[in-house]
């Protein structure tokens, strides 16, 4: 139920990480992604309440020829109202150019290349400006590794982590997010026409209801969900644990002398 997420506590207890974070590690601030959907624009949104507008750094990264440019637009209004610094940066040329030396016809090496080329912008800018990688990623999407491993998988903090979509859309109406923003269909863009739902098969609902029953979180007398489509969730979840976990490490035992 919505009234169970305790929007206020929710969004102090991310807003003290942030701030936390950011004071610990001897930061100026956070970069992030902006793509105009729901979780960067939520995150946006909590890091400037943490921190203030100017030591925020948004940078949207579309690819012309996937990206659509409402999207950009969306974005690049949100960082006006919150009054942060700002940068678009056209991905899909540098992508194009990248792929002249490469084998091409891969639509998932393709796209992979492309979130990790966002995800070296942000560490250049986040270098550049001695700040953290602020990610936008969501409990349900990690859990399903929903994400390019060392692309926007990638971050130093992930405040909205612990979060199922749901959840999140809730707390963005919660705090008037655009609705634009908050009914925007969720997308990598890594390629034209990419969706998430239609990429993994289900919804987000059904997704994050699979997810709750899996944690314990839901009351079996009255939710049990569909198993078929849990059987899926699972499936996923075991071919994605490599994307959550650090390579493993060949340990030698004591063969290397002291």
């Amino acid at each position: 139920m919505t009234t169970a997420l305790h929007f206020e506590k929710i969004i102090n207890l991310i807003t003290d990480f942030i701030r936390k974070q950011v004071h610990d590690r001897n930061s100026e601030g956070v970069v992030l992604g902006m793509s105009g959907g729901i979780d960067s624009s939520l995150a946006a949104v909590l890091a400037v309440n943490a921190i203030g507008p100017s030591k925020v750094f948004g940078l949207s990264m579309p690819d012309s020829k996937v990206t659509p440019k409402k999207e950009t637009r969306q974005a690049q209004q949100l960082a006006k109202t919150l009054g942060i610094e700002y940068k678009i940066i056209e991905t899909g040329k540098i992508k194009r150019q990248m792929l002249y030396f490469l084998p091409r016809k891969n639509v998932l090496a393709e796209g992979n290349l492309l979130s990790r080329l966002r995800m070296c912008m942000l560490y250049y800018y986040a270098g550049f400006k001695n700040r953290l990688v602020l990610g936008t990623g969501t409990k349900s999407e990690i859990k399903l590794g929903y994400f390019t491993k060392y692309g926007d998988g990638a971050a130093d903090l992930l405040p909205i982590a612990d979060l199922y979509k749901s959840e999140v859309r809730k707390i963005g109406a919660y705090l008037a997010l655009p609705s634009s923003v908050l009914m925007q269909e969720s997308s990598p863009r890594l390629w034209e026409g990419q969706t998430a739902e239609s990429e993994i098969g289900l919804s987000y609902e059904e997704i994050d209801e699979i997810l709750k029953y899996l944690d314990g979180k839901l009351n079996l007398k009255t939710h049990y969900p569909n198993k078929k489509h849990t059987a899926m969730v699972i499936e996923l979840m075991k071919r994605t644990e490599h994307k959550r976990n650090l390579p493993p490490i060949c340990k030698l035992h004591g063969l290397i002398s002291q």
